[in-house]
C-alpha cells in the first residue's frame, strides 16, 4: 500500500515531500506506538520501506494492524492539513479503495 501511496503523491509533492510527510507521520505515530520505528534523523528523499516492512513482520498481526491503521491515518490527516480533505481524499482514493477483487484487504499495509 505504501508503494501505491508514494506512486500516486510522487508526481505531485515530489519524493522529498512524500518523505516528509512520511517520517513525520512515523515520528507521531511513534509516540503511541514505539515499535513502529522513528524515522532517520535529517532530510531523505526516500522512505525506508523495508525497514517498515521489518517493523510490521515482527509483530503479531492484530498489533501490525493497529500500527499500520495508525500510521496511515496520521498520513492521511497531515496530508489533509496541507492541501484539504477533497483532494486528500482524491489523491489517495485509488490507493485506500478496496479493489472489486478484494486483494487490498489482504493487501500487506507495509508495501
Amino acid at each position: 500500500m505504501w508503494r501505491d501511496i508514494v506512486r500516486q503523491l510522487t508526481p505531485i509533492i515530489g519524493p522529498r515531500g512524500i518523505a516528509a510527510l512520511y517520517g513525520r507521520s512515523l515520528y507521531l505515530t511513534s509516540i503511541d506506538i514505539p515499535w513502529i520505528g522513528r524515522p532517520p534523523e535529517g532530510l531523505s528523499e526516500t522512505i525506508d520501506l523495508d525497514a517498515l516492512h521489518s517493523a510490521f513482520a515482527a509483530q503479531p498481526a492484530v498489533a501490525g494492524a493497529q500500527g499500520g491503521t495508525a500510521l496511515l491515518h496520521t498520513f492521511q490527516m497531515l496530508l489533509e492539513s496541507m492541501v484539504g480533505g477533497a483532494l486528500t481524499e482524491r489523491l489517495l482514493q485509488d490507493v485506500l479503495l478496496p479493489s472489486s477483487s478484494g486483494d487490498a484487504a489482504q493487501q500487506d499495509p507495509a508495501t
